[in-house]
């Protein structure tokens, strides 16, 4: 992850970053202007924006500034519209706010005077129209770029500050939280990120539609697009067919048809990259490495019952109870459509299991005879927990509630793949390429419903008598059952990998892949330089033989015991020497080589001077210092040997976890215990 990250990703980020502060003003300047702004979720951009900011990569002050700019421009070109031409483009049946929407805000505008051009920022539903209606009602222009600009900096600290905030959050829980809480804070950030989108459409449904319909017929009433429309009129008659939405052969066959090509070609691209091991085989690798440092009791059982819902028990439980429902229902063509796209799915992803043999990777948790690509949980919990939400969706009636089921079944989903990734069952292209299938059943599914709708193949009749009874206590038995399972089912432990020591002819060697250089954070990122090895052929374990000599378990002291991680492992001790007012810390991980008949241990040494506002670590900026300390120690408590220096890396400085400095001359040192 740290050379995808470090050779990759980063230099774009850090080649781009002058750009990026454009992103965050056109982000806030689109999500301000009228028409454009229910178009364009900006408050999401920023919000990752701080997150990254947070990470160190943009300065906050510049992106600040660029935000600020852009809400109060966005904000200024409202009300000069509204000031202008609001008096006739609130007569025109176009203008993207509704009648509730304009009374609500002039309501709001009546109620708080001047005031409420600051307030309405932070209100959703009223960013938008109050400056515009501000600018209509000819309100003083001072007053309102006074309260405006204001109101601009307050709602670009709303997003960007709160990014910012949780990200440079992270890094203090890796100290102060459990893992468990970290994961479980990461995802309830995806899910608030999720609930924030969920609401922009929400809010803005209606606004867009409107605002689209206008753009499309000023497209039609364009001279150019109306003389091509009378001068081809077959070819006109042609593409309005593919737009009809009165027969399943016009827009409901264009757009399925336009979504099965382009999954379908997706597909496609990730088999050719899992043929011809393109670089997603790589990170496929390495994140299922990184997995298992993420992995604690508490989330492993919380992934594990969520894995349980793609099993086949599980998954034909379901299925069972959605067939007695639907046939409650007399819902005949949602069942047929529901069986093809399990059934569809099901054979897909046997003839792919088939094909490709992917045996399941290294970090598995539990032990699973089939093959690994593509993930079967993935493909179902799209084919059928995702066509089910379709089902739901379709036979509801308010918007609200539909988007509502669209996010929790995708939720779901999202959930059902992680588990996957998360317990080392499958590699995350395997999540992918099943997620890809899924959806190609589900589009057909949806096609063949369409049709079987259109040509009324089974026609809808009143459901059973006490049919909403009988489902709804079925839909309990249900969830008992799963309940059930989850607590007499147990999946089989996976038997670690036999480890193969390799034998090496110079130490060196061991580090010419520069991920093996550094420890890396919670995050995959590169947190600490590996600077001295230990080399030893005693059969006592090296941990307790440094314990004899001083060094304490720091393990227990948490804002000692720092998550690091080096080859995804995390290290078979971390000990502590307090030095006057300084901690040195010194953590140890096993390799799997040896030299010269020797086993061979990697560490880290460094050293905290002190804590800044009683909480935050002060790490040393000379982490060669940290390294003379723990080698000079060692050199006169221990029988240890010290051999030359390995230049693996140039002089560098870098930035720890906290952003704070430090500095290294890229050698480690090589010490040997002697009998």
């Amino acid at each position: 992850m740290s050379d995808i990250l470090n050779h990759s990703i980063l230099p774009f980020i850090e080649h781009f970053k002058h750009y990026v502060v454009w992103i965050a003003f056109f982000a806030a300047f689109g999500e301000t202007l009228i028409g454009l702004g229910f178009l364009l979720p900006g408050s999401t951009f920023l919000l990752l924006l701080g997150v990254l900011a947070g990470q160190g990569y943009f300065d906050i002050g510049i992106l600040l500034l660029f935000a600020v700019t852009g809400a109060y421009i966005g904000d200024i070109t409202n009300y000069y519209i509204g000031k202008h031409y609001g008096s006739s483009l609130l007569d025109k049946t176009w203008i993207p706010f509704s009648g509730e929407q304009l009374r609500r805000a002039q309501q709001f505008l009546n109620t708080h005077g001047a005031k409420s051009v600051f307030l309405a920022r932070f209100l959703p539903a009223l960013k938008e129209s109050v400056p515009f209606l501000a600018g209509s009602l000819k309100m003083q222009r001072s007053k309102f770029l006074f309260w405006d600009f204001f109101g601009a900096i307050g709602w670009s600290l709303e997003f960007i500050g709160v990014g910012y905030l949780f990200s440079a959050s992270l890094s203090l829980a890796q100290i102060w939280m459990s893992r468990t809480l970290t994961v479980l804070v990461i995802l309830i950030f995806l899910f608030v990120l999720l609930y924030l989108l969920k609401q922009f459409i929400v809010n803005n449904a209606h606004s867009a539609k409107i605002v689209l319909l206008s753009l499309w017929n000023s497209f039609l009433q364009n001279p150019f697009v109306s003389g091509g429309i009378k001068s081809h009129p077959k070819s006109t008659a042609f593409i309005k067919s593919r737009f009809d939405q009165t027969t399943f052969y016009g827009l409901p066959l264009t757009l399925l048809s336009v979504a099965f090509i382009s999954v379908l070609a997706l597909f496609a691209g990730i088999v050719e990259d899992f043929l011809s091991r393109d670089p997603i085989v790589y990170v496929d690798h390495i994140v299922a490495n990184l997995m298992v440092g993420w992995r604690t009791p508490e989330m492993i059982t919380f992934f594990t019952w969520v894995t349980y819902l793609g099993t086949k028990e599980i998954v034909l439980l379901f299925l069972a109870s959605a067939t007695v429902i639907l046939f409650l229902y007399k819902k005949y063509n949602d069942l047929i459509a529901l069986y093809f796209s399990f059934a569809g799915s099901a054979v897909f992803l046997y003839l792919g299991k088939l094909a490709f043999h992917r045996p399941r990777p290294e970090t598995a948790l539990y032990f699973e005879s089939s093959f690994s690509f593509p993930s079967g949980h993935a493909t179902i919990a799209v084919a059928f927990y995702g066509f089910l939400g379709y089902l739901l969706i379709r036979h509801v009636d308010k918007f609200k509630n539909k988007i509502n089921l669209f996010f929790v079944t995708t939720i779901l989903v999202l959930l059902i793949g992680l588990s996957r990734i998360y317990l080392g069952e499958h590699y995350l292209s395997d999540v992918y390429s099943g997620y890809l299938i899924g959806t190609l059943w589900v589009i057909t599914a949806i096609a063949l419903l369409q049709w079987l709708s259109c040509k009324k193949f089974f026609t809808q009749g009143k459901p059973f008598g006490k049919a909403k009874t009988i489902s709804i206590t079925l839909i309990f038995i249900t969830a008992g059952l799963y309940v059930l399972f989850g607590f007499k089912f147990h999946y089989t432990l996976a038997t670690p990998p036999k480890i193969n020591t390799v034998k090496l002819d110079r130490l060196k060697m061991l580090f010419d892949k520069s991920s093996n250089r550094f420890a890396k954070n919670i995050f995959g990122l590169d947190a600490q330089p590996i600077n001295i090895v230990l080399t030893s052929d005693q059969k006592e374990d090296i941990c307790s033989v440094l314990k004899k000599a001083g060094w304490k378990d720091g393990s227990e002291i948490q804002s000692l015991n720092i998550p690091l991680f080096w080859q995804a492992k995390e290290p078979i001790c971390s000990l502590n020497m307090k030095r006057k007012k300084r901690f040195y810390l010194l953590k140890i991980w096993r390799t799997d080589v040896s030299c010269k008949g020797k086993k061979v241990y990697v560490a880290g040494a460094n050293a905290i001077t002190g804590k800044q506002w009683g909480i935050i670590p002060v790490f040393i900026t000379d982490m060669d210092e940290a390294k003379a300390f723990v080698v000079k120690e060692l050199h006169e408590n221990t029988n240890i040997k010290r051999d030359k220096p390995i230049q693996v890396n140039a002089p560098f400085v870098k930035e720890n976890l906290f952003g704070n400095s430090y500095f290294s001359d890229g050698k480690i040192e090589v010490l040997s215990l002697e009998k």
